[in-house]
């Protein structure tokens, strides 16, 4: 084996030029696939991390069935046995809520909104909304007082100071109403939450719906977003499936996880594309280079050279040539994928506007995964090894005599 290593590696430089030509068709596909792929992957991380970190966190867990039926009445009691089970899990900053919806009115103008209660350190860990004060200043943990979404200030006449009046209706139909003068505006990347939150604090919210103690969420947000998958597995495992569902974002968003799966798999289509145009590339290249090897495979033959040792030589030939296309490639590819992980492209103009009407940051982002590294080094092997296979029909099936003859 050895030997052959050595003699093939001496074919490949027997013609520089067709040499440095294949290994460059090789590193541009690996070139352009590693970037393609790397803004592609650091788009949708950015994404989702906009989505779970602006309200719904990377899991949540409610009463059994409150996903399908959003009432106050599919709240749970908080107690310290959940509480207990959810501090064995190392990473986690939850946020527990009680949320409903309630007419807000000032003046002569009224509105329909969310109205949440939230423990305001722990929602601050979750969705970092401390960051989202325009005027006035964050309610406390025991606060009679309000926060009110600008766009939802803006539509009423609200201003810091203001008494906003709040009638809903309460827990197994009790009735709700009081005031609550507004602390705080908070202005939120998406139209949609702008325009219909208020927040309470938690023991506020729950004398207003008379519900001591009741939670309708507890929202998750993880130091490790890759063990997303284990952790919801276990937490299922541990608490009473009768009493608590679990659910993870792509769960509670499954619109959203379908726009993503579909534009992946344009994307993929994209690639293919591009391998399909580099691999008759190359598979050109070693036609040419087997055809013009013809006679020089008979005489090898003649010699005493079995037709496998051949193809075994070819074929180390072309993985040479395709590991040193992937490495330089990659070499390539890295800094500049690198670079971008760290300085995302900054949008600008209507894309940017669209984009934060969505709620998310206008950048584009390249993820620096090993993943998908080795995942286009794989393929791109792949495609050398299909080639091998066909160079490998067409010296077997060499006659000695015919190819002496070339």
């Amino acid at each position: 084996m050895s030997e052959l290593l050595r003699i093939s590696w001496r074919n490949l430089w027997r013609n520089r030029r067709r040499t440095i030509l294949t290994v460059f068709m090789v590193a541009f596909a690996v070139w352009i696939s590693l970037i393609m792929r790397s803004f592609q992957i650091g788009s949708y991380d950015h994404m989702v991390s906009n989505l779970v970190h602006s309200w719904s966190g990377y899991f949540q867990i409610h009463s059994k069935g409150y996903q399908d039926d959003q009432v106050l009445n599919n709240s749970f009691q908080q107690n310290s046995e959940l509480d207990s089970i959810i501090a064995t899990f190392d990473g986690l900053d939850v946020a527990p809520r009680l949320e409903s919806f309630a007419l807000s009115s000032y003046g002569t103008k009224t509105r329909g909104a969310i109205l949440t209660g939230i423990d305001p350190e722990a929602e601050n860990g979750l969705t970092s909304v401390y960051g989202k004060m325009v005027q006035g200043s964050f309610i406390t943990a025991n606060d009679n007082e309000s926060m009110v979404s600008s766009r939802l200030a803006s539509y009423l006449g609200l201003s810091v100071g203001d008494t906003l009046v709040i009638i809903g209706q309460g827990y197994q139909g009790a009735s709700a109403a009081g005031i609550f003068p507004v602390k705080g505006i908070l202005k939120f990347p998406s139209p949609e939450l702008d325009k219909q939150m208020i927040f309470l604090s938690l023991p506020a919210a729950q004398e207003f719906f008379s519900a001591p103690g009741q939670l309708t969420s507890m929202a998750f947000n993880m130091k490790d977003p890759d063990e997303l998958t284990a952790v919801v597995n276990k937490l299922r495992k541990t608490i009473d499936p009768e009493l608590y569902e679990v659910l993870d974002w792509k769960e509670m968003m499954p619109e959203m996880v379908q726009q993503i799966e579909g534009d992946n798999i344009s994307g993929i289509i994209m690639l293919g594309i591009l391998y399909v145009i580099i691999g008759f590339g190359i598979l050109g290249t070693v036609l040419m280079i087997t055809t013009e090897r013809i006679r020089e495979f008979g005489m090898m033959m003649a010699v005493g050279m079995s037709k496998t040792h051949i193809v075994l030589m070819q074929g180390l030939e072309m993985i040479q040539i395709g590991i040193i296309g992937v490495l330089t490639g990659t070499a390539m590819a890295t800094p500049i994928v690198y670079w971008f992980h760290q300085n995302p492209i900054r949008l600008q103009g209507d894309m940017a506007k669209m984009m934060e009407e969505f709620g998310f940051e206008p950048i584009m982002p390249a993820a620096f995964k090993a993943g998908f590294f080795t995942d286009q080094a794989v393929i791109i092997l792949g495609v050398m090894a299909t080639t091998i296979v066909i160079s490998s029909l067409i010296i077997f099936r060499l006659n000695v005599i015919k190819a002496l003859r070339k």
